[in-house]
């Protein structure tokens, strides 16, 4: 296709420039990648003239225009690797001029103005990638002039200034209306003193400098009441210097100093009182942290490596005996806690120094007893879990030994619906297909068809005559009870099944292949088995994919009714009226929320 186009470029190249020479210029050595087709004037001082496209090493094209006498003209298109269009607009002697249009990888528009040599001259308009409008304004010789509106995704207003000279006093606006920030601009980057401040209460938040675009010099933040919350010192966007943490009171509840933009040197946080809550010497960006309760003991104990948690932390109870401990990578782990007597109490994962997604608590005895989700409130460093099982040490009930732990129900559990099948199976003349109830990790109650035709896809009447054939279908009930491990769930369970099926064949009547008759033997049975199997799934308190694998054995009983006149032709199919079975089974599903 490259070479066609190629040929095609050469043509016309001879049809549109009497006196041109093409080019082509390669990515490699062996000629294999093409990088650039152009055309000169001459050979020998290669004066561009003519038309010149360009091409990534994957062959999408890279720009595309033309050049007369060594310089730009005319529309020019440039393009992302992928091959969508980056950018299109003319240029002129080796400028922008007239309209520019910009684009998202997408193919959406990004932007669109007009370019006077270097200069944006007139109106401009940025977008977002919905398509709506984000800002919109007027340019003079490539300052920024008049009044500037800029809007949220959704087309909200969202602030505005009105530039003189490419300066101006920009207010920005909260979804509501109400003044979210506001502060002068120099073209777009935020200079000089700027004050945010509070949606609810209207109230100054923070407030501090920006030298171009960059926080530079005293920063403040306030609580509501109006009082010092933080003071601390940025040069270009890095804080430095001593940093001070402040309660309502105008105690400080924590201190220290930033060096290069990283916490370096002591480090410690109060209570309300002045007493020791936790210290940390800094070296680079890291060090030991340690905690401590109000009556000075320890209370957790680890390392910080740019400002995260990193390996090993470990938790205490005031009288010293380990809480818990987590493996930290990168600010996140999962954390095991346990009560005094050391044995598990919860398990879950923490990023920093919150718990997040679903937590499992348990018994002293090892059972699984429920699930929380922590809940977060949006003041600083104040974090409450909810939870139905608060002061679980004090109230929780140890489960008895006359319960079976798979039917007593936890707390948050998760409950599915799982729809599954196998379609491959009907190659082997089976077709099963399964609905089952699935209460998180514990407990599935499985209802399961089988269609039974074998064999599948053949008619009746075009099965080979006297050879036997099935037709029937076969229903279960099942009881699973689940047990996690770490890659799924294995299980064991039994069940109850009825199959009701027909034995038949084709039989030559009066010695004529056009006079068949078709007779058949009933056999229906019902079993009682066990099951044994494993249950691979995306989530096990989510929807998502699902893999059943599992074996099972049975014994029943069962009826075969043989006419007398067609006995012969049934003589291969067992008509014992105690029957076992081993089967093996797979099927592929989805789970689906419950509730």
């Amino acid at each position: 296709m490259k070479r066609l186009a190629l040929i095609g470029f050469v043509i016309l190249s001879v049809q549109t420039y009497a006196q041109v020479f093409t080019r082509q210029i390669y990515h490699d050595r062996e000629k294999r990648y093409i990088k650039e087709v152009y055309q000169v004037k001459d050979t020998i001082r290669n004066i561009l003239h003519g038309r010149y496209v360009s091409y990534f090493l994957n062959g999408n094209m890279e720009s595309k225009g033309y050049f007369t006498n060594n310089e730009t003209t005319g529309i020019w298109e440039f393009y992302f690797e992928s091959g969508n269009l980056k950018m299109r607009g003319a240029l002129r002697q080796n400028s922008n001029y007239g309209l520019w249009e910009y684009f998202y990888e997408s193919g959406q528009k990004s932007m669109e103005g007009t370019v006077n040599g270097k200069a944006r001259e007139g109106e401009w308009k940025a977008y977002y990638e919905n398509g709506e409008i984000k800002e919109t304004g007027a340019y003079v010789n490539n300052k920024r002039t008049g009044l500037w509106i800029s809007f949220y995704e959704d087309g909200i207003q969202k602030g505005e200034i009105d530039y003189k000279d490419d300066y101006g006093r920009y207010t920005e606006y909260y979804h509501s209306g109400k003044v979210a920030a506001e502060g002068p601009k120099s073209g777009v980057r935020n200079v000089g003193h700027w004050r945010f401040y509070d949606e609810t209460s209207g109230t100054l938040q923070v407030e501090g400098d920006y030298e171009n675009g960059k926080k530079h010099g005293e920063w403040l933040t306030y609580f509501e009441s109006g009082k010092l919350a933080v003071r601390g010192t940025y040069e270009h966007d890095a804080p430095v210097g001593k940093w001070e943490y402040y309660f309502e009171d105008g105690t400080i509840s924590s201190s220290g100093e930033y060096l290069g933009g990283q916490k370096n040197g002591y480090w410690s946080s109060f209570s309300s009182n002045g007493k020791l809550l936790s210290e940390i010497t800094y070296d680079k960006g890291s060090g030991e942290y340690r905690e401590y309760y109000i009556s000075g003991k320890l209370k957790s104990k680890g390392a910080m490596k740019e400002d995260m948690r990193e390996g090993k932390w470990e938790y205490f109870y005031e009288d010293g005996k380990k809480e818990g401990e987590c493996e930290f990578q990168n600010g996140k782990g999962t954390y095991f806690g346990y009560y005094p007597d050391g044995s598990l109490q919860t398990r879950g994962e923490i990023d920093g120094d919150k718990r997040i997604g679903t937590w499992e608590l348990y018994e002293r005895d090892g059972t699984l007893s429920g699930y929380y989700k922590p809940y977060y409130n949006n003041q600083p460093n104040l974090a409450k879990e909810i939870t139905e099982l608060a002061e679980r040490n004090q109230k929780a009930k140890p489960a008895t030994g006359n319960t079976f732990p798979y039917f007593v129900p936890r707390v948050n559990e998760y409950k599915g619906v799982i729809v599954e099948g196998n379609p491959v199976l009907m190659f082997a003349g089976r077709f099963p297909m399964a609905v089952e109830f699935y209460s998180q990790e514990r407990l599935g109650h499985s209802f399961e068809f089988i269609g039974i035709r074998n064999p599948f896809f053949e008619a009746d009447e075009k099965v080979t005559p006297y050879k036997l054939f099935e037709r029937g279908y076969s229903i279960s009930i099942k009881q699973k009870f689940y047990n996690p491990v770490k890659a799924g769930m294995w299980y064991f369970g039994h069940q109850v099944r009825f199959t009701n099926l027909g034995h038949f064949t084709n039989v030559i009547f009066n010695a004529t292949p056009e006079s068949i008759i078709t007779v058949t033997a009933p056999d229906q049975r019902i079993e009682y088995g066990v099951m044994l199997g494993y249950r691979i799934i995306q989530r096990s308190n989510a929807s998502g994919f699902t893999i059943d694998l599992y074996g099972a054995a049975g014994i029943g009983y069962r009826t075969v009714v043989v006419d007398e006149m067609s006995a012969s032709y049934f003589q291969n199919v067992d008509q014992d009226k105690l029957i076992t079975t081993f089967t093996f089974g797979l099927n592929i599903g989805n789970v689906f929320p419950y509730r």
